[in-house]
């Protein structure tokens, strides 16, 4: 039996309809899905990254929750609110998963303008460890004692469990969801990105170094903490950012269709 290809529902539409900064971020948030499915993980169709729309603050975009990250493209983005409320008729929707983790998470924090929700095996695997990231790498030491973590305790695909979830990453920017994930935020687009791809593979790293089952090096406080100050910095990364345009162009490259 053949498969036929996924038609869009609406393409031609969406763009007359939303500004051009909207549309450049759909484009870039379709991008980022796409890249992350190529290098990190797809949990089927659970997983999302939000954008906060920079002339509509109390208004964000998300995946819909019927595509795997791989089928994102900028007009099958859904728009909502901070309530959680779709604002923009479409044929999509988002999994009340998704629009109440980060509309709980963008309400509580108006600095935070992206955030990224994986389940990949690797920070499955850490959010299943006691002790959480360990800074066993350089990826890991840019989060040296700067992450939240969130006990099990309470459904997240509600708004009240998402509020929870929220006040507990507190003024942090990157949150293990215990047994259950990860939150990655950062102060653009680019920013949660790249740093959720610095995650990924400090957990990745972590399961191997334990895996392997011989001594660990565990690196002073204090080299965790320079590198942290050094390269952990919340704000450094941007649309300039060369591993932003670097991912880009790869996105351009390998996947030109995210930006229909």
């Amino acid at each position: 039996m053949s498969v036929q290809p996924m038609k869009r529902k609406g393409s031609g539409a969406v763009r007359e309809r939303v500004s051009e900064t909207e549309w450049k971020l759909r484009c870039e948030l379709a991008a980022a899905h796409r890249l992350v499915a190529q290098f990190a993980f797809v949990d089927l169709t659970y997983n999302h990254i939000s954008v906060r729309l920079p002339d509509e603050p109390n208004h964000f975009l998300v995946k819909a929750d019927n595509l795997f990250m791989e089928q994102v493209c900028a007009s099958n983005i859904v728009k909502y609110d901070v309530e959680g409320n779709q604002v923009m008729e479409s044929a999509y929707k988002a999994s009340p998963a998704a629009y109440n983790v980060h509309a709980a998470v963008l309400a509580a924090r108006p600095d935070i303008v992206s955030a990224v929700h994986t389940h990949t095996p690797a920070n499955l695997a850490v959010s299943a460890q006691k002790r959480g990231l360990l800074p066993l790498t350089q990826q890991a030491m840019r989060f040296y004692n700067r992450i939240a973590y969130y006990t099990n305790t309470e459904d997240d695909t509600t708004r009240d469990g998402s509020d929870q979830m929220a006040a507990t990453l507190g003024d942090k920017w990157v949150m293990i969801l215990e047994n259950h994930g990860a939150l990655v935020c950062g102060t653009t687009l680019a920013e949660a990105y790249i740093y959720h791809h610095f995650f990924e593979l400090a957990c990745r790293a972590q399961i191997g170094a334990l895996a392997g089952g011989g001594e660990l090096i565990m690196p002073a406080p204090e080299v965790c903490e320079a590198r942290a100050k050094k390269f952990g910095r919340i704000g450094q990364y941007n649309s300039e950012s060369r591993d932003w345009q670097a991912s880009m162009l790869y996105a351009e490259t390998h996947f030109p269709e995210f930006k229909e």
